[in-house]
This record gives structure tokens, C-alpha cells and sequence, in this order.
């Protein structure tokens, strides 16, 4: 009997050790509490997609907004069947690192679940933060800019290259 009892404690000791360090999932984050973490830091949010960039080798890089700030999410691992889904307005939760690169702050790493929800951001009238420090503070919002051309020039070696006049 007592081994039998040693053998029950030393279970139930080893289960509840197993359950003090077994990880709690993540809370979602807001913009703010993202945007105040640090770099390198796990994050973990729920955004709405607003664009695709590419689907390759199982990765694809997204746009994504909510209400409150906007989110570049790149290379986040993904199969060809689910990048179909990622249309505008599709809802999703995210895990991954903060990151930057030559200035442009995004997630890298994440993995990503679509969860309920669909909503498209209207376009950002940008055109008056060119030129200016403020624009920053929009950056990877769906935006839109007013009165402008793009025009082809010609280059001497007879690349064409696309700029605004």
C-alpha cells in the first residue's frame, strides 16, 4: 500500500510540476501595446488583411490593418491553399517577432490562424505628408495619394523606370 501511495504523490507532484510550466497562450495584443514593444519581442495581434506582396516557398508577406494602426507582415509561413484565402478584409491572429529593416518596421517569423471577422480600411488621403516627418507615422496604412502623374523616362542604356513628374 504505501508503494502504491508514494507512486500516486510522486504522479500527482510530477503533474501538477508539468502544469506550473507549461506555457499560456499569448494575449492578443493592441496597436498601442504593440507598437510600444520592444524589438525582438514576441508579439501577438489580430489584424485584417488588406493586401498581398508574394506567396513563395511556403511564405507570403502581408499588409494588414486594424481601426487603430497598420502592420507589415513579412514572409509569414503559409501554405499556397491558405494564401488564397488572405483576401481584403480577411481576419486574422498572428504570432511572430517584432522586427525592422532599413526602417521598416514589421513582424517576421509569424505564423498565423484566420479567425472571424472581415473588415477593408478606406484609403489613407496621404498627399499632403509628403515631404514631411509625419508620414512616418502612417507607414503601412492603406493609403492614397491625389494629383499625381506617373510618367515613363528613358534611361541611356534603355531601361524604362516609372517615377512621378
Amino acid at each position: 500500500m504505501k508503494k502504491f501511495l508514494a507512486i500516486m504523490m510522486t504522479l500527482m507532484m510530477m503533474l501538477s510540476i508539468a502544469g506550473c510550466t507549461m506555457a499560456e497562450e499569448a494575449a492578443v495584443m493592441t496597436y498601442a501595446d504593440y507598437d510600444a514593444a520592444e524589438m525582438d519581442a514576441e508579439v501577438v495581434i489580430e489584424t485584417y488583411v488588406q493586401a498581398t506582396q508574394s506567396w513563395w516557398d511556403n511564405k507570403i508577406t502581408v499588409y494588414a490593418q486594424d481601426k487603430d494602426g497598420a502592420y507589415f507582415l513579412y514572409e509569414m509561413a503559409c501554405s499556397e491553399a491558405d494564401a488564397a484565402k488572405l483576401v481584403p478584409g480577411t481576419k486574422i491572429k498572428v504570432t511572430g517577432y517584432k522586427g525592422e529593416w532599413a526602417g521598416e518596421v514589421e513582424i517576421m517569423d509569424g505564423t498565423f490562424e484566420i479567425v472571424e471577422g472581415n473588415w477593408t480600411a478606406q484609403a489613407f488621403d496621404a498627399t499632403d505628408l509628403l515631404g514631411t516627418d509625419e508620414l512616418i507615422d502612417h507607414q503601412n496604412e492603406l493609403a492614397a495619394f491625389k494629383g499625381m502623374v506617373v510618367e515613363a523616362i528613358e534611361y541611356k542604356n534603355s531601361c524604362t523606370r516609372w517615377l512621378p513628374p
